[in-house]
Formats: C-alpha cells, sequence, structure tokens
C-alpha cells in the first residue's frame, strides 16, 4: 500500500486487505454494505458503478494473460469489473524492471539485463517445480465442490431429493465421493506431475531466459532477488540484502510516483481505468 498510494493519490482510496485468499470476500462485503446503506436511505444503488474492489499479486495462481498493458481482471459483479491481479508474477517484479533499477542507481540498463538473464538461468529449474506445484494446486478442487447435497437440489432451499430410500442415498455419496476422489487422484498422479513439470522445463529454455520481459512475468521477482543478491553486494557494498534494495527501489517509486507509471504502463493503464 506504501508503494501505490502516491501512484493513485486518494483516488481510488487504498485500504491493506488481508491474504489474496480474503480480498475479493472483503471487497463483496464492502460493496454490501454500501447497498445497505443505500437502501436504508431509499436510494438506490448504481450497480455500474464499483464501489468497492481488490488488487492482488498473480503469483502460481495463474499464467501470465496475452495482454499485458494492463491488469487481468479477477472477478466481476453483473459485468462490472471489482478485482484484479497484476500480469507480471508479483509486486517485486515490478520494482526489478531495468529502467526503474537504472533511474535509481544509474546502473546501465543493459548490464542489469544481463544479470536477469544470468539469474534466470540458474533458477529456472527452480521455477519450472514451483510452477508444477502452483499448476497441480490449481487443479484440485476446493472442499465445496465435494458438495453435501445431489446436484438437483443443492441450489434450492427446503428441498429434498425424490429418492430417499437407503441405498438410493447411499449410490450417491459414493458416487460424489468417488468423482472427488478421481480428481484428486488423477491431479496428483506422478506421470501427469512429471509431464507438467518437464513442460515448464521446456518452456524456460535459453530463448525465454534471454527475453527479460518474459522472466519478469513469469519468474517469482523475489526469486530474482535472491539470486541477485551477490551481485547487488559487489555494485553496492551498502546492499547486504535484497531486502534492502527493495527498499531503495520502493522509495525511489514513492517520491518519483509519475516517473514510474511512464516506466510501468501496466500501472499506469490501471489508474485511468480505475478513474474512468
Amino acid at each position: 500500500m506504501e508503494l501505490l498510494t502516491p501512484i493513485f493519490t486518494g483516488s481510488p482510496l487504498l485500504e491493506k486487505g488481508g491474504p489474496k485468499g480474503s480480498l475479493r470476500p472483503q471487497a463483496k462485503r464492502e460493496i454490501d454494505k454500501d447497498k445497505e446503506r443505500c437502501n436504508k436511505r431509499g436510494e438506490k444503488l448504481d450497480k455500474s458503478q464499483v464501489v468497492a474492489g481488490y488488487l492482488r499479486d498473480r503469483d502460481f495462481d495463474f499464467e501470465p494473460p496475452e495482454d499485458l498493458s494492463k491488469p487481468t481482471m479477477d472477478k466481476d459483479i453483473d459485468g462490472t469489473s471489482f478485482g484484479w491481479r497484476w500480469c507480471r508474477h508479483e509486486i517485486e517484479n515490478y520494482l526489478i524492471e531495468p529502467s526503474i533499477i537504472s533511474s535509481v542507481t544509474t546502473w546501465p540498463i543493459a548490464e542489469i539485463e544481463n544479470v536477469i538473464r544470468d539469474v534466470a538461468k540458474k533458477i529456472r529449474y527452480y521455477e519450472a517445480a514451483r510452477w508444477t506445484v502452483g499448476s497441480v494446486r490449481c487443479s484440485l478442487p476446493p472442499y465445496h465442490e465435494l458438495n453435501t447435497r445431489p446436484d438437483q437440489v443443492k441450489k434450492k432451499d427446503f428441498a429434498l431429493p425424490p429418492d430417499l430410500s437407503l441405498q438410493a442415498v447411499n449410490d450417491w455419496a459414493s458416487s460424489a465421493i468417488e468423482s472427488y476422489r478421481v480428481h484428486f487422484t488423477k491431479t496428483t498422479d506422478k506421470n501427469t506431475v512429471s509431464e507438467k513439470f518437464n513442460g515448464f522445463v521446456t518452456r524456460f529454455d535459453n530463448a525465454f531466459t534471454d527475453h527479460v520481459g518474459s522472466v519478469l512475468v513469469w519468474f517469482s521477482g523475489k526469486d530474482i532477488l535472491a539470486a541477485m543478491a551477490e551481485w547487488l553486494k559487489i555494485k553496492n557494498k551498502l546492499i547486504d540484502h535484497p531486502a534492502k534494495f527493495v527498499e531503495i527501489l520502493r522509495d525511489w517509486v514513492i517520491a518519483h510516483p509519475e516517473e514510474a507509471l511512464e516506466l510501468l504502463p501496466e500501472w499506469k493503464a490501471l489508474r485511468e481505468m480505475l478513474r474512468a
């Protein structure tokens, strides 16, 4: 929030949320509260307006979008966006944009890009492994998909299945659990996981890691920074930890928000979109 507050300058007003999984329900509660306040005043809430929303890191939960010019819609209400996720992996991936690092340090952009290429080759198998785990995790059904009511009545209140006999309800329960188990087993099968891992290893080849833009979109910014630690110490002995470098970059963005927006078109597009 420290980083984005000077970017938005109160329009929209920012508040720090909780874990990424809680952001959507938090924003929805704020919308519901606004609807309730309007109802009490006898007013009608304009559904075309987003009265609350959230922004989250993409992490290993989603592959990057094709369109990198603006954040990806994460959730909408009746066609109106109220949640977005970054195109790049996480917020740190924007701070290590070579043009930003160069603006802060005056180090040559070419040198910075070469370091990112080198560390990308060093960590690419680890990133492939992390993407494999993330991909499997996202493929697993959440517990609520193992419904405790049959399909024909699960969306109805005060409804019962037509056949309540011992055999019928036992058949339904067994079938529901078996379908859930089969999906879980198939997704975590050793051969399936190996195929996913090999797919990411193939994707993250030399041509991929030579393209700095792709690395900054797909690889974890924190992992890239961790692999840059020794180089950072050589460049500046006062940068004894990647976290220190992140603070330096963050402070520059806070002090130069408009310049940062010119270097990060996706951020600029988000601000314009939310103010439209």
